[in-house]
């Protein structure tokens, strides 16, 4: 099953790139990765107007990596259907929790992680909305946090 998956994933990231280059973008339209956010996790994401990249790291011979995210809009968007939501006090603190989770692993792996992460690191509040799902006994997860016209997503792959 897992070798499956790998296959469709190199598949995926094989054509897209090639479809990078054929129209000569520079970098990743951030409504192909929303796109690809909403099949791979089940979220539903609003096209951003700009994305940031936080962090990224990949081992290229089995597609292990981290990556972190910042998306931001001109606009608050809606986010009544996207699958997200809205913290709580007690939400708020576990989301908070598995960000830095996130965080503390990347940073182990990768040091020179950290600053870019003391950049970049939300500032969440009740009231913002979060989202989180993991795959493969929890090898695999993804998390979204809104907050201020800001989108922080956090994927990790095992």
């Amino acid at each position: 099953m897992k070798k499956k998956y790998y296959f469709i994933l190199l598949f995926v990231i094989l054509i897209t790139s090639a479809l990078f280059i054929l129209l000569g973008k520079g970098g990743t339209d951030p409504q192909v990765v929303v796109d690809a956010y909403e099949k791979e996790w089940g979220i539903t994401i609003p096209a951003p107007d700009s994305e940031t990249p936080i962090y990224a790291t990949e081992s290229t011979e089995s597609g292990n990596g981290q990556w972190a995210t910042l998306y931001a809009f001109k606009e608050a968007p809606s986010l009544k259907d996207s699958g997200m939501e809205k913290l709580t006090a007690k939400t708020l603190e576990q989301y908070e929790e598995k960000i830095r989770n996130f965080e503390k692993q990347t940073i182990a792996e990768r040091k020179d992680a950290k600053a870019s992460f003391e950049e970049h690191h939300p500032k969440l509040t009740e009231g913002d909305y979060g989202f989180y799902k993991e795959k493969n006994n929890g090898d695999d997860y993804f998390i979204a946090v809104y907050h201020n016209k800001e989108l922080y997503t956090y994927t990790w792959h095992q």
